[in-house]
């Protein structure tokens, strides 16, 4: 396996270039890239397409407070909320552990924390996966459908993913959605971001009363090997749930690192 440090350089370089395409769909978009920050406006107001990530590490206290202080002034002249997207690894152990008091002053709060993680190849599934039908999300039916199943599976509006993932412009990007079927019911969702050299997966959801099915396995494997025919890649980053962590493991995955989400709420 290659280096941690390149690894996480690989991760980090994905995830930026993903959180880039939601400035995509609406002529009101912005994007800042400097010091040390990559900060996303979508056009909406809502914090969870409007993405805050340090894209060097950051070495004390009072330059993650610069940093936020900008970040808060940005946002706000726009009416605007943000998140921010933590990969642990930029920041000393000793401001991590104080990170929530830290951004609370900024009326942010954890959402998840999750773990960074890489594989090289996929292992061969270990159990037997459910045939499901899985679709590009492309025609206006599948990217509704897309909408509708990260909404109940995320436990949010279904407005907040149509505003950005209903739209034809978001799907000019090179990011991949895929849609899965069960008896013609969307069920699963999951996105491959073809970028530097390796694929990123991220929108992975599946239904509730679906779920530990093998459904969303199966279709995330589908989903990568689509994209990895089309790309000419194999290896994959993405970022895992506590939950999911095991599955993950059991498809190849290893941690490379901690990635922890922060939502403004007022």
């Amino acid at each position: 396996m290659q280096e941690i440090a390149g690894l996480r350089k690989l991760l980090l370089a994905n995830l930026l270039d993903t959180m880039r395409t939601f400035a995509l769909v609406r002529d009101t978009a912005e994007i800042w890239e400097e010091d040390g920050l990559l900060c996303i406006y979508s056009g909406l107001p809502g914090a969870i397409f409007n993405s805050v990530l340090l894209t060097r590490p950051v070495a004390t206290e009072e330059e993650l407070k610069i940093k936020f202080d900008y970040v808060r002034a940005l946002y706000k002249s726009r009416r605007a909320r943000w998140s921010l997207w933590l990969v642990e690894d930029l920041v000393p152990a000793k401001l991590l552990d104080k990170m929530g008091q830290l951004v609370d002053r900024y009326g942010l709060k954890l959402v998840s924390r999750g773990t960074g993680m890489y594989a090289p190849e996929l292992i061969l599934p270990s159990r037997t996966l459910p045939k499901l039908d899985i679709r590009p999300v492309s025609a206006p039916a599948t990217r509704f459908d897309f909408c509708y199943v990260m909404a109940v599976a995320f436990k949010t509006p279904l407005n907040t993913f149509l505003d950005v993932y209903h739209t034809v412009e978001y799907w000019r990007s090179p990011m991949r959605g895929f849609v899965a079927y069960s008896a013609n019911r969307p069920v699963a969702t999951a996105c491959v971001m073809p970028a530097h050299g390796v694929l990123g997966v991220y929108g992975v959801s599946v239904l509730p009363d679906v779920q530990r099915k093998g459904i969303g396995e199966r279709t995330v494997r589908y989903a990568l090997a689509q994209v990895s025919t089309e790309a000419g890649l194999e290896a994959s980053v993405l970022e895992s749930s506590e939950i999911a962590l095991s599955l993950y493991r059991r498809m190849g995955y290893q941690k490379i690192t901690g990635l922890s989400i922060y939502n403004e709420t007022r």
